[in-house]
């Protein structure tokens, strides 16, 4: 058994990564919520603010390709870690190597991550393009309120967050003496 775990037995489950992301994604839907004023609505589209400086710069479009690309992008690279573990674990031959001895430890919360991850950012693309729907077909455009633009808020970053700590976890306990 490896000793070298960032919290010796805190690894041993795909469940734990939930006790490490839930606070964080609680948090950020928090901040984002109260970002917004009670009955505020927040503009896609900068050309719906009647706003002077903001009026006329453009559609939300192209930002929202960029948002969704990087979502992509981490969830294939999620996916792809889960088969290189999935792997490694499933062709380990006798004798195990002390990193793949690292890699069994602090595969099941590393998995975790990574699965909360591309739920989170699968949750994120299907909201952005859900709202963005929404909010281009009402008359006001005023239909992205504050709890829709938490929800979108804490998937994306929340996502993206599982993807950072689920690299570093994997890190930390590979490489750790």
């Amino acid at each position: 058994m490896v000793t070298c775990a960032i919290f010796v037995g805190f690894n041993r489950s795909v469940w734990h990564a939930l006790w490490v992301m839930l606070p964080a994604a609680g948090a950020i839907y928090l901040w984002a919520f109260f970002s917004l004023k009670i009955d505020h609505f927040y503009y896609f589209d900068p050309k719906h603010n009647t706003s002077p400086p903001v009026k006329d710069a453009g559609d939300f479009e192209a930002h929202s390709q960029r948002y969704q690309d990087l979502a992509k992008l981490a969830i294939t690279l999620s996916a792809a870690v889960v088969a290189f573990l999935i792997n490694t674990l499933a062709n380990e031959k006798q004798p195990i190597a002390p990193i793949i001895s690292r890699i069994e430890w602090s595969s099941p919360i590393v998995v975790g991550f990574f699965g909360f991850s591309v739920a989170n950012l699968v949750g994120f693309m299907v909201a952005q393009s859900v709202f963005y729907e929404e909010y281009c077909h009402s008359s006001k455009h005023d239909s992205y309120v504050r709890w829709k633009y938490a929800t979108s808020q804490c998937l994306g970053w929340t996502g993206l967050l599982a993807f950072v700590v689920g690299f570093g976890w994997l890190a930390a306990n590979l490489f750790s003496v």
